[in-house]
């Protein structure tokens, strides 16, 4: 597995398949290996040419304690590098959950790079959503309760305390011209959100029916479908 120098982190990454660059970008608690269990690899890599990393505080990337390292300007920035990394300018992004927060963030901050961006299980709404949940999970972390794939506790405590510094991206998205789409499940919390932040902003939406929050990136069928489908119609 290649691995990126940024700053003074170490970011693993593998690339496989070919044609135009699709970065993924899993959600918190997870790793990049994650994509092959849900069946996204095998469904994506006859179209793209896929770059799939463990994002900073997971799998065998930098497992850093400093919040800095840990915002999602700073994962947005290695999305980026990475990009620059092997000589693409353009890239079609695909995030969830913390990694869709981190595709909102390109949207905002580099409108410019993205071919196209998918994002599941994410909404628009300021991290303030949600808060006390996520100050809950990262105490139970800090408190050597709960177990998280193998994951270090501190890091993800960190990962997720340091969601709730994000700015957001209100009014923010006015150089966002790129094909979006947004994915959740029915019975994830996030749907409601999901669906009217759509609406808002004109994006593609596809519901999934008797599907929570994990079951959309691990075990939806009918999401990687129709994340390959926009795929294939969108990214260029």
């Amino acid at each position: 597995m290649p691995t990126l120098s940024f700053n003074s982190l170490d970011i693993h990454y593998e690339i496989s398949g070919s044609g135009p660059l699709l970065i993924l970008h899993h959600g918190w608690g997870s790793r990049g290996s994650d994509w092959e269990e849900g069946g996204w690899i095998q469904a994506l890599e006859p179209q793209a040419q896929l770059l799939v990393f463990d994002s900073v505080g997971h799998g065998a990337s930098t497992l850093s304690h400093d919040s800095a390292d840990h915002t999602v300007e700073k994962r947005a920035e290695v999305v980026t590098t990475l990009a620059d990394e092997i000589g693409e300018k353009k890239f079609g992004f695909l995030g969830f959950s913390m990694g869709g927060r981190t595709g909102l963030e390109l949207a905002a901050s580099s409108p410019e790079r993205l071919s196209m961006l998918a994002i599941g299980g994410m909404h628009l709404l300021p991290p303030s959503f949600g808060a006390e949940r996520t100050r809950s999970r990262a105490r139970t972390l800090r408190s050597g309760r709960g177990n998280f794939s193998g994951n270090d506790p501190l890091a993800l405590a960190t990962s997720n305390e340091a969601l709730l510094e994000w700015k957001g991206i209100d009014g923010r998205l006015d150089g966002h011209t790129a094909p979006t789409i947004l994915f959740c499940g029915e019975d994830d919390p996030h749907h409601k959100n999901a669906y009217e932040s759509s609406i808002t902003m004109n994006f593609e939406f596809v519901s999934l029916p008797d599907t929570n929050h994990r079951e959309t990136f691990f075990s939806s069928e009918l999401a990687v479908r129709s994340v390959a489908e926009f795929v294939s119609t969108h990214l260029s």
